[in-house]
């Protein structure tokens, strides 16, 4: 009897899908201006602004990428942010967000890696302290690394709670589509709920694509 292997890997262990590899290979033909500049780019860019409902896009290489980005637009040197342990932020970057941020994370036992009001509320002692750092963002893995979604009633009491504490939220969306597709609901939906939040491609066919919205219009402006 053959024995099959059978892999649970990342789901970037596999191709990108052959519609995105001919779309790039369309795009890559003639010249265009470097950097962002193109035509193409900003057809992308008001494409997402207007599936998210976001203030304004951004576009990276991965998904620490996204992460290091969207929560540097949220935080101070002396902030903080509060995540799931078990999150890709704090388990699965080597450290980015503390080297190049500079921001501790404040870590939260989350068995089914998803955060609540109550949860985020214990991270809390000591605001207004000098003498410690500062919680200021809550991030948020939508879906999570244990494979859980937030519904939207989650996320609403969760934006809720930030807001009348003054918290900001980040949304690590790197299987974003996963959770709108299991939820079905659109990503307009779920991004109401964040000031910023990552849209991942490279988990869902693209090669090394990640979009960084800005939803909140403060932080936009800034």
């Amino acid at each position: 009897m053959t024995s099959r292997h059978k892999s649970f890997g990342s789901d970037n262990h596999a191709g990108a899908h052959p519609a995105i590899i001919a779309a790039l290979a369309a795009a890559n033909a003639g010249d265009a201006v470097a950097y962002g500049g193109d035509a193409l780019t900003a057809e992308v860019q008001e494409l997402l602004r207007a599936a998210f409902g976001a203030q304004d896009a951004a576009f990276v290489f991965n998904g620490t990428g996204a992460n290091v980005l969207g929560l540097s637009l949220m935080l101070r040197p002396f902030e903080a942010v509060i995540c799931a342990e078990s999150s890709h932020l704090n388990a699965d970057e080597c450290g980015a967000a503390e080297r190049i941020l500079g921001s501790k994370l404040l870590l939260v036992d989350a068995p089914d890696g998803k955060l609540t009001p109550g949860l985020i509320a214990s991270r809390l002692q000591g605001r207004g302290d000098e003498h410690r750092v500062q919680a200021r963002a809550v991030e948020l893995a939508q879906a999570t690394e244990v494979g859980t979604c937030y519904t939207l009633a989650e996320l609403g009491a969760i934006r809720d709670f930030c807001r009348a504490n003054e918290l900001l939220i980040y949304i690590d969306g790197a299987r974003l589509a996963n959770a709108a597709a299991y939820l079905d609901c659109s990503l307009a939906e779920l991004a109401a709920h964040a000031d910023v939040i990552s849209f991942g491609g490279t988990k869902n066919g693209a090669v090394g694509a990640e979009a960084v919205l800005v939803m909140n219009a403060r932080l936009a402006a800034e």
